[in-house]
């Protein structure tokens, strides 16, 4: 196991009897002990190590102490302890796969020839606290060299820390990391508790998108401020919400921060986007092609319709028919409704607006294709087009604009001649009379 030999100087054969009844005495002891030399590397782990942390012998040696065992508690706050000779101390350790547990500490130097601290012996028990729901009540003391079961405000805690994409860490005043855990520090590449004892300020003063969490955990520290904010760093998209850790008397002590990894959300968000944007420019085009305006003869327009006519698609297309009508000075615009189905109160009504709309421009509408349905419809909703020229189909309808344009053509060249000649007949009997002298005679 790689426990001490000793808590004393080492090197007597007395003393080293002692230390291998020792070796066996600790090494099956229900309560964990381990032992780790001067840079904190774990030296020695027991069996009761191993039932209370979940780490076995061989995972456990050669690993950092503050990194494998102490949760939300840094290096430092350990080696101060040390300093402190054999006082128990009372340190949050984490559990292998999630979970925590409050163990009461006791450290006892081991001294080399020279009287200098080359490891330490530690053991722990936990730590007496209020019974939390889901833990043993006073009354139920735990068995010899157990370890209380985690409350239920811990177990929600593990199951959300490592269900969720979520990193949750802390920093005290100091910007020091005191707790650094969750499935999140995983996806970012990082090692769970690897930042405790690190300091916040120097580790990101030169990443650039670090800055305004930087700048958060700042108010929350010295403004008591509560901020949510998104960035991107590591690769990765976070969602991320700081907040004030408030003691007992308003001051605050640290600063708490939960980072959600958003990059899958993102990426699904701006796919979403980018197909929105397609189906957009999809129905503008449709629209464009459902409302085609079509010149088949000099001054006569036509507008086939498809489909159902909405009010956007009605107003759309009032403002391009009624601009074609005036640029071209059509004479007739034909509304063919052969490729619509249904009609509504609404749908009659916007094309009796329309009809409208043409008269007031000069010109006169048509309106062709007319269904058996759709005709049924419009006499139930009690639509009246009276006053409208109606066909059967477009071919009939462009023959009716013909045959009106040719009749006012006819109209307009038998006014004009009327008119040419009844000038001429004016002519002829001023020159049959002549201009008449003062005796009435012509002259």
């Amino acid at each position: 196991m790689g426990l001490p030999a000793s808590s004393s100087q080492v090197g007597s054969a007395e003393v080293e009897g002692v230390a291998a009844a020792s070796y066996e005495l600790l090494k099956r002891a229900p309560f964990p002990v381990i032992s780790h030399d001067a840079a904190l590397v774990i030296t020695g782990w027991n069996e009761g190590a191993a039932r209370c942390f979940g780490y076995e012998e061989e995972e456990a040696l050669g690993r950092s102490v503050t990194d494998l065992v102490l949760s939300g508690e840094p290096g430092e706050a350990w080696r101060r302890s040390l300093a402190d000779g054999a006082a128990p101390r009372v340190f949050t350790c984490a559990r292998k796969g999630g979970g925590t547990v409050a163990c009461e500490w006791r450290r006892q130097a081991v001294l080399d020839e020279r009287g200098r601290s080359t490891s330490w012996l530690c053991m722990a028990v936990p730590a007496p606290s209020e019974p939390a729901p889901g833990e043993l009540a006073p009354s139920e003391p735990a068995p010899s060299g157990s370890v209380p079961p985690p409350s239920l405000a811990e177990r929600i805690l593990n199951v959300v820390m490592n269900t969720l994409p979520i990193a949750i860490w802390a920093v005290d005043r100091q910007g020091t990391y005191i707790f650094h855990d969750g499935k999140g520090v995983d996806l970012a590449g990082a090692q769970r508790r690897s930042w405790l004892g690190l300091n916040c300020w120097d580790m990101w003063a030169n990443h650039e998108g670090a800055a305004e969490i930087l700048r958060q955990v700042r108010a929350a520290m010295e403004e008591k401020q509560s901020s949510h904010s998104f960035a991107s760093t590591m690769d990765h998209h976070w969602e991320s919400w700081c907040l004030p850790d408030e003691d007992e008397h308003g001051e605050v002590e640290a600063a708490i921060v939960l980072t959600l990894d958003v990059t899958e959300m993102r990426q699904t968000e701006n796919e979403l986007r980018a197909k929105l944007q397609l189906i957009q420019r999809q129905q503008q085009l449709i629209q464009q092609l459902s409302t085609p305006i079509i010149q088949v003869w000099d001054g006569v327009l036509t507008v086939p319709l498809v489909g159902m006519v909405d009010s956007a698609r009605a107003t759309e297309l009032m403002d391009n028919l009624l601009g074609a009508v005036s640029r071209s000075s059509a004479r007739y615009a034909i509304i063919d409704l052969t490729g619509v189905e249904t009609v509504d109160t609404q749908t009659a009504s916007y094309l009796i607006g329309l009809v409208r709309a043409i008269r007031l421009l000069g010109a006169e509408a048509v309106i062709t294709g007319i269904r058996a349905t759709v005709a049924q419809t419009i006499v139930s909703l009690g639509v009246e087009l009276c006053g409208i020229p109606v066909h059967t189909n477009l071919r009939s309808g462009l023959q009716h604009c013909i045959r009106q344009m040719a009749q006012e053509g006819r109209l307009a060249k038998g006014a004009g001649a009327q008119v040419v000649q009844g000038g001429q007949v004016g002519q002829s009997a001023e020159r049959r009379d002549g201009p008449k002298n003062g005796l009435g005679r012509a002259t």
